[in-house]
């Protein structure tokens, strides 16, 4: 979909979660999501689409979530498919909530985008229950009663930002590491690989510190600017998602550091170009784009009955100054 679209689209997405937060556990009496009133599936009203398909998105104020969902709804318009997408905004509660009352508006399938991996599993149960197929993408639950997972190993992108470590401090220094949202399954299973690839491997390699900045751009900005300040030798900064990394980056480059590596995953827009630009050393590159396509044909195909992995992975792609021009399209 073309830009203007898909922002203007979010818009719309993001003021009906909203109107659906507000709600609170009234949504669950079987009112609509966002105010939409939609016919079931195989119908021909609503613009004749053939599936209604709910999504429950982690938080769409992330611009990785926002490419996951906005790739999703390509995928939806190409096969005919209404899509109820849900801002979760990274709460746990309003994501079970959320996932109540598309289960009581009888949606073909589910797609999970999981705010937490304990605290969402409890709304699997729940879908399941009521016979609908179920994908989680991106994010895992703790529950495994789901049909199709459709994403990454996490724990990947965590060893290969350990390897890239590893190469550029040369097996020695000193590495603050920027979390995400604590319970999160990508916080987890990216600090996992870290921690095999970099820390466990090379004892010279010390974590000095470490603290969640939530995704977050800004937190994580302030968190380094502390940093600086009461670890002056430090050598790297691991960031577990972009968003983080250029929050920490932009910490750096205020304070005129040159000497410290910073390295982000995702490999959304922005940290890409920097890396182009020489001023971010690398990032892991997660095609979101491909994952939230796939993540809507497997829950076409479920609805229509057919079969599937249980998991369905893709590669991670390391991207530093080497290889930055293949996947950097300004």
């Amino acid at each position: 979909m073309g830009k203007t679209r898909s922002w203007k689209w979010m818009g719309i997405v993001a003021l009906s979660a909203v109107l659906l937060a507000g709600c609170g556990k009234d949504a669950n009496n079987g009112g609509s999501a966002g105010g939409s009133s939609s016919p079931s599936a195989g119908s021909e009203g609503s613009g004749g689409k053939t599936y209604r398909i709910g999504v429950a998105a982690q938080g769409l104020s992330h611009e990785f979530i926002k490419s996951l969902v906005e790739s999703m709804q390509e995928k939806a318009d190409e096969l005919n498919v209404e899509l109820l997408v849900m801002d979760s905004q990274d709460k746990i509660e309003d994501q079970l909530n959320q996932v109540d009352n598309l289960i009581s508006q009888k949606v073909d399938a589910i797609i999970l985008n999981a705010v937490d991996m304990v605290g969402s599993s409890p709304a699997v149960d729940k879908v399941k229950e009521a016979g609908i197929p179920l994908v989680e993408t991106i994010t895992f639950t703790k529950n495994e009663n789901y049909d199709v997972f459709v994403g990454t190993d996490p724990e990947q992108s965590g060893v290969m930002m350990g390897e890239i470590l590893a190469d550029k401090l040369g097996g020695k220094g000193k590495v603050a590491l920027l979390q995400g949202q604590i319970g999160h399954s990508a916080e987890i299973t990216r600090g996992a690989g870290l921690q095999k690839a970099l820390f466990d491997k090379y004892p010279d390699v010390k974590l000095v510190t470490q603290q969640t900045a939530n995704w977050n751009r800004d937190e994580a900005m302030s968190i380094t600017e502390d940093w600086l300040q009461r670890f002056p030798d430090l050598n790297a900064i691991a960031a577990q998602n972009d968003e983080m990394a250029m929050g920490a980056l932009q910490a750096v480059e205020a304070a005129g550091r040159k000497d410290i590596l910073v390295v982000g995953i995702d490999g959304i827009s922005d940290a890409l170009k920097a890396v182009k630009e020489g001023r971010l050393t690398a990032t892991v590159l997660d095609n979101v784009t491909s994952e939230g396509k796939r993540a809507v044909e497997v829950a076409v195909g479920l609805i229509k009955g057919e079969k599937f992995n249980k998991k369905e992975l893709v590669d991670y792609v390391p991207v530093n100054a080497d290889n930055v021009d293949e996947y950097y399209k300004p």
